[in-house]
């Protein structure tokens, strides 16, 4: 999770259990999903939140729905809510 400067963490989760490796989520979204050496989708680190789009395009290409894509707002301090 990375926090952007307005204080959002963009969560990206893949489910490993429903991942087939299709791998149409790093054809579409190369700077944000890349294939290990399973052929299984692996989310980049640090993904800054202002890539969210990106991100939901890559998570919208996959027929088996196995990546979410969550932007959440932080509190003052820093806690997400």
């Amino acid at each position: 999770m990375t926090i952007d400067e307005e204080g959002a963490v963009l969560s990206i989760t893949v489910d490993r259990a429903k991942c087939c490796g299709y791998t149409l989520c790093a054809a579409s979204s190369p700077a944000i999903y890349s294939i290990d050496d399973q052929g299984f989708a692996v989310v980049a680190p640090d993904v800054p939140a202002h890539l969210e789009t990106e991100a939901r395009r890559g998570a919208n290409s996959c027929p088996d729905n196995a990546i979410i894509v969550t932007l959440v707002p932080t509190e003052p301090g820093g806690a997400t809510g």
